[in-house]
């Protein structure tokens, strides 16, 4: 079996090991980013799997391998953003099961577990703008232009998600 510089050749399909150990190293990290985004346990793992494969699909045009969990993140907002649009409008119907969380998450004397819960019961707009503005840092402007709405309606979603998320943790 011929090897190129980057990666092998198997079964017709480049494999290339560098991918494989980011994405062995980002898996977890997506896959908990994307539970935030969508509130289902199941459905993120759809969404990691998308997101590494949109990545892999552009491994060898990435120049900027420091910038990948940016990146990374991007793409997943992005699969995010599609399958919610696509699911509105499919026959498709989504149940939430409750599943648990890993159990490094269940002590209860981590408050990082009682804001992500509180965050979890904020209706899915208010979610969503949350998750974009503090979790992944987005500005304002990058947020409504993310989710498709004004830019005033992403500071009073975030208000509002803010005094919600103030009076449960009070």
């Amino acid at each position: 079996m011929a090897a190129n510089l980057t990666g092998d050749v198997l079964n017709g399909h480049r494999y290339d090991h560098e991918f494989e150990t980011y994405a062995r190293g980002s898996r977890a990290r997506l896959h908990r980013v994307a539970y935030r985004m969508c509130g289902d346990w199941h459905q993120a793992e759809d969404l990691t799997q998308l997101t590494l494969q949109k990545v892999y699909e552009q491994w060898d045009r990435l120049t900027q391998h420091d910038q990948l969990n940016a990146y990374s993140h991007k793409v997943l907002l992005r699969v995010y953003l599609s399958e919610h649009r696509r699911l509105r409008w499919s026959r498709e119907v989504l149940t939430r099961v409750n599943v648990p969380e890993p159990a490094a998450w269940d002590d209860p004397a981590d408050d990082r577990v009682t804001l992500l819960a509180a965050v979890n019961r904020l209706g899915r707009s208010q979610r969503r703008i949350i998750m974009l503005r503090f979790w992944l840092d987005c500005s304002v402007e990058q947020t409504a232009r993310l989710l498709d709405c004004s830019v005033g309606t992403v500071t009073g979603q975030t208000t509002r998600a803010l005094r919600t998320l103030r009076n449960s943790l009070s």
